[in-house]
């Protein structure tokens, strides 16, 4: 059954097993991944927020993380909750912690989730604002989260719960000095609210080194 906003709702199709399989398909519309396995299976951590606050993907308990654009957070929060399993149809390279998803099954409670297209969607009106305030987060960095386009880091989620963007114009080559388990300090803009916190960094130190402003003449932190 599909309900209003789109979501199929019903029984899996893959049943109440556990196991992985290969989603039964009788529309040609649907994404051609579906007629492949799973490329990721997992309980949901979190949902991935962006400094607005405004969700845009799931993130995994082992690491794997997935963008959905926040045009459709409303439907994807109906549709798949933290602490519920899933397995992700999409594309993923071998090893890597991104997901591109296509469909998104959740097992606990037999939802299927179609990704759409970004631009398929209308501009809400948060998109228009700016509402963030200042905020610090302390803790070791726990997932290093990767870019959907550019497969650059573009941030990390810390042990403390709270969601880190880099700034768009750091340098690469202090995107790749950050390591699972190291201890950061961030003082940025972001929100916080009922899904998590999340702020874009304007300043780090690392395992309890110097404050350091970020810019794109930062290589590494002290």
């Amino acid at each position: 059954m599909i309900g209003s906003d789109g979501v199929v709702l019903g029984a899996s199709p893959l049943g109440v097993t556990g196991e992985s399989a290969v989603l039964p398909v009788g529309n040609e519309s649907h994404p051609p991944s579906l007629r492949k396995h799973p490329v990721a299976e997992g309980e949901v951590w979190r949902y991935m927020l962006d400094p607005r606050g405004d969700i845009e993907g799931l993130v995994l308990k082992d690491g794997v993380h997935m963008y959905i654009t926040s045009r459709a957070a409303d439907k994807l929060v109906k549709a798949i909750k933290p602490g519920q399993r899933v397995r992700v149809h999409g594309q993923r390279d071998e090893g890597d912690l991104l997901v591109h998803a296509d469909v998104i099954l959740n097992v606990t409670t037999g939802t299927i989730f179609t990704v759409p297209f970004r631009l398929d969607l209308p501009v809400p009106e948060q998109e228009m604002r700016l509402s963030m305030t200042e905020m610090t987060a302390e803790g070791t960095i726990q997932v290093l989260l990767v870019h959907a386009l550019k497969e650059i880091v573009q941030g990390m989620m810390l042990s403390d719960g709270t969601q880190i963007r880099l700034p768009p114009d750091v340098n690469d080559e202090l995107r790749r000095s950050f390591r699972v388990g190291a201890h950061v300090l961030v003082e940025g803009n972001g929100t916080a609210n009922e899904h998590g916190r999340c702020l874009e960094a304007l300043a780090m130190s690392l395992n309890g080194g110097k404050l350091t402003p970020l810019d794109r003449t930062v290589n590494r932190l002290p």
